[in-house]
């Protein structure tokens, strides 16, 4: 959902869920090869033209929800003018609405990559997180990506290659002091629902 998203993702377990809560990993090399192999037509729109990611943050962070972080927390900033400042410095179009809270659409993203260190096609994005996860008072996941143009996606190839990633996944199960290092070009990765407490901190960092 980044213009310069991390190469690196470095997880810490300080809490294991009694429940729940485990990140499911899989190579993203698979999942383009899937998705291209299946939906090649879709897949060379996707290319051509990128994806653009459409969330409504709330005013006052929602804890019931994990897309209910603030405009003000996740932009770290205490005004609108602040945020405002953030969000044209990343191409995000913005719109306030009556009860505070802000809807935001991303600039055009690349969706499906060529790994350099590889040569392999990599399905580097949040579109199938968006489509399946981004559900709550605010936001509707079947709106919250749309391809670079503004038109809609391809609904059957979604739910397909998500079918596909829930199938060939492989699940890390948290314990407390695990660590878990991910290449974030190479491997996607989620995180199941979860009873709390739980506590994963996560680490970005760019290329060594």
């Amino acid at each position: 959902q980044a213009p310069e998203p991390p190469a690196y993702v470095l997880f810490h377990c300080e809490v294991a869920a009694s429940e729940g809560g485990a990140t499911p990993i899989i190579p993203s090399s698979e999942v383009a090869d899937f998705f291209e192999a299946s939906f090649p037509e879709f897949a060379r729109r996707v290319a051509a033209l990128g994806v653009r990611y459409v969330r409504v943050m709330p005013e006052v962070t929602d804890p019931t929800s994990a897309q209910g972080r603030s405009w003000a927390e996740t932009y770290a900033v205490s005004s609108r003018e602040e945020a405002e400042a953030a969000m044209r410095r990343q191409g995000t179009e913005f719109e306030w609405l009556p009860n505070g809270d802000c809807r935001t659409t991303t600039a055009v993203l690349p969706a499906l990559r060529t790994d350099p260190r590889t040569g392999k096609r990599v399905f580097f994005n949040s579109v199938i997180a968006a489509f399946t996860g981004w559900n709550d008072s605010r936001n509707v996941g079947e709106k919250a990506v749309v391809l670079g143009d503004g038109s809609p996606v391809d609904a059957e190839a979604i739910r397909a290659v998500a079918r596909f990633m829930e199938e060939r996944r492989v699940v890390f199960r948290w314990h407390k002091g695990d660590i878990l290092l991910v290449d974030n070009a190479l491997t996607m990765h989620a995180r199941e629902t979860f009873v709390p407490p739980r506590r994963v901190l996560a680490a970005l960092r760019g290329p060594p």
